[in-house]
């Protein structure tokens, strides 16, 4: 092997170190939504960013709101603030499908007996991981499991969730349920809206092709006519091998991709490293796993993505 690949591969091995701590302190800090409670209300929780702003439109004040994870729920460990959440909520609202690893060990710790879980990717139509780059037979794989969990960023499977969502809290609070009803209904207007401006969009683009950080944008490229043709994390936290990281530059070169992304979530030292040998700009895809409940929501970030792609493929 070239020696200056050696050196790059050795460079890419300690950012990938340094970038592990940076995350778990950047993480370490976030600040947990202040959010009111009223004792007369329905007390809900929502494992991660896009759940708890899928609710927030559906029931708005009708409800005792808050967000289990304030990190990407697929890495996080579980604190005493999440297990006091756990003890007092009534309904956690989950994505499922392996996102939440460390939920069922959250609840089995917790001295809630009554709570109810719903699992809002009932009814999605699910993918198998795909991370682009292909080993021998016998390598072994890691990650979810056998189905991709990020369903949220395709806006099809966001109303789904939507649904669920609405039909939870219509059961547990038959109250508001006609509020919640028009709400939801309202709400997936606009989803449905947004599908439609992304779908125009990307049909516009010239170059289909796009390396993501980690595999989470797959069933927003398998929507628009995308191809997500390899990560750099197989899955998050979990450090690539330098195998696998001198097999997705050769991809690279092969294929003539010029831009590659980032994740907000994570820290940006390994892809800036393959940037600058590569000579490829970076851009920032979010893939919504976490936001401020004071000023992001769903729409507005998907929206901010699609500004992203434009710029970045066109």
């Amino acid at each position: 092997m070239p020696r200056k690949k050696i050196y790059w591969l050795l460079v890419i091995a300690g950012f990938i170190a340094a970038g592990a701590l940076s995350l778990l302190l950047k993480e370490k800090f976030l600040k947990e939504p202040k959010i009111p409670r009223h004792p007369e209300k329905l007390s809900v929780v929502t494992t991660f960013f896009p759940l708890y702003d899928f609710t927030k439109k559906i029931a708005e004040d009708k409800i005792n709101l808050d967000i289990l994870f304030s990190q990407t729920p697929e890495v996080v460990s579980f604190s005493p603030q999440d297990l006091k959440k756990i003890n007092t909520a009534e309904m956690v609202i989950k994505n499922g499908i392996g996102l939440e690893p460390v939920l069922d060990e959250l609840i089995a710790s917790s001295d809630n007996t009554d709570i109810t879980v719903i699992d809002t990717s009932v009814g999605a139509a699910t993918l198998s991981p795909d991370h682009g780059i292909k080993f021998e037979e016998g390598v072994e794989e890691e990650g979810h499991g056998n189905r991709d969990p990020h369903i949220w960023l395709d806006p099809n499977n966001a109303i789904i969730q939507v649904k669920n969502i609405r039909d939870a809290l219509m059961s547990r609070d038959p109250t508001n349920a006609d509020f919640y009803r028009e709400n939801a209904e309202n709400y997936t207007q606009e989803l449905r809206a947004l599908d439609q401006e992304i779908n125009e969009t990307i049909g516009k683009l010239s170059k289909k092709d796009f390396i993501a950080f980690h595999p989470a944008f797959q069933y927003f490229a398998n929507r628009y006519g995308l191809n997500q043709t390899a990560v750099i994390e197989e899955f998050p936290g979990k450090e690539p091998s330098l195998r696998y990281l001198f097999e997705v530059i050769k991809l690279i070169r092969k294929l003539g991709i010029t831009v590659i992304f980032s994740e907000p979530q994570f820290s940006p030292k390994i892809i800036d490293v393959i940037a600058r040998d590569l000579s490829l700009k970076v851009y920032q895809l979010n893939p919504i796993e976490t936001g401020d409940p004071a000023k992001d929501s769903y729409i507005s970030i998907m929206r901010k993505n699609l500004e992203t792609l434009r710029e970045a493929l066109k």
